[in-house]
């Protein structure tokens, strides 16, 4: 999730320092030594390129497995980030929720069809607005985090609660973007309007429906829908320089500002094991029936460029199932290759780019997809 658009020179926050190679986990078994040694060489390259104080990561590949960290997890001090570490993970917390909407489908409870005036009749063009309009980004429902008056309020005082209602609020005040089904615009609205239908519709909130649906199934024990500003320990600390007023100079440490100012877009703190979890099963399509699977895999016909898509809560990049995620503070992404039953997932503790429109995460995956398949490298 992007709040601004950034344009912003940036000098490296720390060194390189020694890898730290681990077995992956899970259990899985090692890479042999040369794939190891070129894994850790485009870490090391990519990391040091970066601005990310710290970066956690895991690469498999079937049963063999490969997970490393790099810098510290919290930036000025000596402590290396842990495998174990929480980290806020954004705009994945998309793919979630569009998984959770499949679900929802399958059961019976929903219809990709089903119009946004059954829930919000006083939306602007709702009753033209579908379910899979709003999840594959084709609502033309602009996203909050463009309104003005929302970033002023927010960056003002980023510990405070939001309510789900007032995101929607600001983002439907705004000009849409295009008539609904008529194009492709990434909009945060968008999700945490389906947040608030998955929950009219089952009369339970979004976090015990993500976690009865997705994160128990997975066993995914670490990872929460919160509230408060509190992160779980040990966890990665989250540096930004985002402000209401653009992209500053100053950085600042966002790890405790309030998740709920995301909602279900990008409310959800994880970890890398978790992450290797619902990336695999989101990659195979475990969580859905056949049909809800495919439907996930369905692109936005106006989102199809280069390679690349957008999908339900999900995007294709060069044969890999992806999403990224920026929330102040944190860069993430997850990728799954089915040809190769491939997993990687990218964990780092701040927003800021090197370069304008490129995150740590993407990168290091880039680099690391270009090791594990060359034939489908991930874009940067």
């Amino acid at each position: 999730m992007r709040l601004l658009v950034r344009s912003l020179s940036v000098t490296l926050l720390a060194a390189i320092l020694a890898c730290v190679l681990v077995v992956s986990a899970a259990g899985a078994a090692s890479f042999p030594a040369p794939t190891q040694k070129k894994l850790a060489g485009a870490l090391n390259a990519a990391w040091g390129e970066s601005v990310a104080p710290g970066v956690v990561v895991g690469v498999w590949v079937g049963k063999q497995g490969w997970t490393s960290t790099r810098g510290t997890a919290t930036a000025g001090e000596k402590e290396r980030p842990a495998l174990a570490d929480h980290t806020r993970i954004g705009s994945l917390t998309k793919t979630f929720v569009g998984t959770l909407v499949l679900q929802l489908v399958d059961e019976g409870k929903l219809k990709l069809t089903n119009t946004l005036d059954r829930w919000f009749p006083w939306a602007p063009g709702a009753s033209a607005i579908t379910v899979r309009d709003l999840g594959d980004m084709g609502s033309g429902i602009n996203t909050y985090t463009a309104d003005q008056g929302w970033l002023d309020s927010y960056f003002e005082a980023p510990q405070a609660a939001w309510k789900p209602i007032d995101l929607i609020k600001s983002g439907i005040s705004l000009p849409p973007k295009f008539a609904p089904g008529e194009g492709f615009f990434y909009s945060n609205t968008n999700f945490v309007l389906l947040g608030q239908i998955a929950e009219k519709v089952t009369g339970k909130p979004i976090a015990r429906l993500l976690r009865e649906h997705i994160f128990e199934p997975l066993g995914m024990s670490q990872t929460t829908y919160p509230f408060a500003t509190a992160m779980p320990k040990p966890y990665l600390s989250g540096y930004t320089k985002q402000s209401a007023s653009g992209t500053g100079s100053r950085i600042v440490d966002a790890t405790h500002w309030n998740p709920t100012a995301f909602g279900a877009a990008g409310q959800i703190v994880s970890t890398l094991g978790d992450m290797k979890s619902f990336a695999e099963a989101v990659g195979a399509g475990s969580l859905l029936s056949d049909a809800g699977h495919k439907a996930q895999l369905r692109p936005n016909p106006f989102a199809v460029k280069g390679g690349k898509t957008y999908d339900f809560g999900v995007g294709t990049d060069n044969g890999w199932i992806t999403h990224a995620g920026t929330v102040p503070g944190y860069n993430t992404d997850f990728g799954y290759l089915p040809k190769l039953h491939a997993t990687i997932v990218v964990l780092a503790n701040t927003d800021i780019e090197a370069d304008p429109g490129v995150g740590a995460a993407p990168s290091i995956m880039s680099a690391l997809s270009a090791v594990i398949a060359p034939g489908n490298v991930s874009t940067p």
